[in-house]
């Protein structure tokens, strides 16, 4: 699993869908005969074809923006890249989970929870090194702590989850030098690291919890780069080290890896000679397909499903994502130096009617039955069905387009109809806002002008940011770049999922993705209910989390 939280997905309709080649023989997914589903999708598939010897594998991940290569995992949120680093260790994750993500003994580390002293315990294998036959040691472990909560090294992965490690706040501010909830039994070069909490969280047995780290970073490898250099510096962009079965060979920035088989990985030996993996364009995957140019694509969107179901040579797996689409609204900034979010920012939209008014007012059920060949759920809640075990069909949300209740929003909130603009005005002014909507696939610019069209029914001004939607690479750095940009009023996004279900990490008030910037006390009290120590009764928990999704939905900051 992936080890930090939630990475940025570039498109806002996705199809976890795998494409293999029937005839790369090379590739097996699985050494059970058991067939998995996942709806009408096979989860796996098992070439009946007698595995050869070497070969180079060849793997795309559909993007229209370049990947950005960041091979430490606090210094990276490109879902695009998190998934072309897997052959090398995806950015270095430590655990194995079972088919419930919850944490098992086995992989590169163990983790051990003790209830009673508030601790995590990590073993790291003894055999663990790195690419380049160093050791990986408990100092490795502790330095990817330290690149996500000094400031100086400019990650945007500090939340309040974190905070509940004893001393990491006060490293964070700046207040200590190291820190103290981190310890070393075995000293810095050893193999064990001891983590220290101010209290335990139910979701602390599942990978992906926000709690504690996952990763490790090569610490001797990247010390003497400067903190402000370390995001671009050619150890982490294009010549990293890595723990994984395979490392990378040959970066192209934007375009592609090549891996070669890691001499140095404490596991199962490769059996490819190599692994070129690309990024190919919306625009021409279909085409590479045809020509088999690759053995497997990742990443096709939920309206290419028709075009290649029947692809011969090929197979279409699928499974329901951990994921998420959404809006967002600007309200604030982000207060880099306080770690808070600050809901400050003069607009219509600081008020809930209007916010409510907006969701109401669009078709997403329309859009998805249009676009997604069926691939994709309209969401009542913020949480995805995946997580069944805390959702209702009782919450209620924007999935259907209400025109009449928009208005009636809108009316009660005294916005009064300028008959002859068509358009809502009040005090004078102008109901008027702008939409930084976001390049995706061939659908997106005919959906974003749908949604406007919809606001126009209801009387409200929207247009596209500088006239045209924005590229996902843009779009990220004017989203995550503090204090947050002034210059839009509503957004899109996309997140993949941890398989913790808690969102402190996307929607605390200290939450830099938090990109509404919106601070409120009821929703700050549901989210640290979810994560309580009551909470580790599954009753109550979920009945949290129904409240949780319940209190969103009302407020409508998303």
């Amino acid at each position: 699993m992936n080890k930090l939280k939630v990475t940025l997905l570039a498109s806002s309709v996705v199809l976890a869908a795998t494409l293999l080649s029937a005839c790369g023989s090379n590739q097996s997914s699985s050494t059970s005969t058991k067939k998995l589903k996942a709806g009408n999708f096979d989860v796996a598939y098992q070439n009946p074809d007698k595995a050869i010897k070497g070969g180079n594998l060849k793997v795309a991940y559909q993007s229209d923006s370049p990947m950005k290569a960041q091979w430490l995992s606090g210094l990276s949120n490109d879902a695009t890249f998190a998934t072309m680093s897997g052959p090398g260790g995806g950015q270095d994750g430590l655990f194995f989970t079972d088919s419930g993500f919850k944490f098992i003994k086995g992989g590169a580390a163990d983790v051990a929870l003790n209830k009673e002293s508030k601790t995590a315990t990590i073993t790291l294998r003894k055999d663990l090194k790195w690419s380049d036959g160093s050791e990986v040691t408990a100092k490795d472990y502790e330095f990817t702590y330290e690149t996500i909560a000094n400031p100086a090294y400019g990650s945007d992965r500090w939340t309040d989850s974190l905070a509940n490690i004893v001393g990491l706040s006060d490293y964070h501010t700046g207040k200590a030098k190291t820190i103290s909830g981190i310890t070393f039994p075995d000293g810095e070069n050893g193999k064990v690291i001891k983590v220290q909490f101010k209290e335990m969280k139910p979701g602390m047995t599942q990978s992906g919890n926000g709690y504690f780290l996952e990763t490790v970073a090569p610490y001797q490898y990247l010390k003497d780069v400067a903190p402000k250099d370390l995001a671009s510096s050619p150890k982490t962009t294009t010549k990293p080290l890595v723990t994984g079965p395979f490392k990378p060979e040959n970066v192209v920035a934007g375009e592609s890896i090549k891996y070669v088989p890691n001499p140095y990985y404490w596991g199962e030996k490769p059996k490819l000679n190599s692994i070129t993996y690309e990024v190919v364009s919306t625009a021409k995957s279909v085409a590479a397909l045809s020509s088999s140019k690759y053995d497997i694509i990742n990443g096709m969107v939920s309206s290419q499903y028709k075009q290649v179901k029947n692809l011969k040579g090929y197979k279409v797996l699928g499974q329901q994502a951990m994921y998420i689409s959404l809006m967002y609204y600007n309200l604030g900034h982000y207060d880099a130096k306080n770690s808070i979010n600050v809901q400050d920012r003069k607009t219509p939209l600081q008020d809930q009617n209007v916010r409510q008014a907006i969701g109401y007012a669009r078709n997403v059920a329309e859009v998805d039955n249009k676009f997604s060949n069926g691939l994709s759920t309209p969401a009542n809640s913020l949480i995805p069905p995946i997580f069944k075990q805390f959702t209702s069909s009782s919450v209620k949300g924007y999935e259907k387009q209400d025109l009449d209740k928009a208005n009636k929003l809108l009316d009660e909130d005294g916005w009064k109809l300028n008959k002859s603009t068509g358009y809502r005005e009040k005090d004078g002014k102008e109901l008027s806002l702008v939409y930084a909507a976001r390049v995706g696939d061939a659908n997106a610019e005919t959906i974003a002008q749908n949604y406007i069209q919809q606001w126009k029914k209801i009387g409200v001004k929207v247009s596209l940011y500088n006239g045209k939607l924005m590229e996902f690479n843009s779009w990220v750095d004017h989203m995550t770049t503090p204090p947050g940009a002034n210059d839009w009023d509503i957004t899109d996004g996309s997140w993949s999922l941890a398989s913790e279900p808690s969102q402190q990490d996307l929607f605390s008030a200290a939450a830099p993705y938090n990109f509404g910037h919106f601070n409120d006390s009821e929703i700050t009290k549901d989210l640290n209910d979810i994560d309580s120590a009551k909470s580790e009764n599954p009753t109550y928990r979920k009945a949290a989390f129904v409240k949780y999704q319940e209190d969103m939905n009302k407020k409508a900051y998303v």
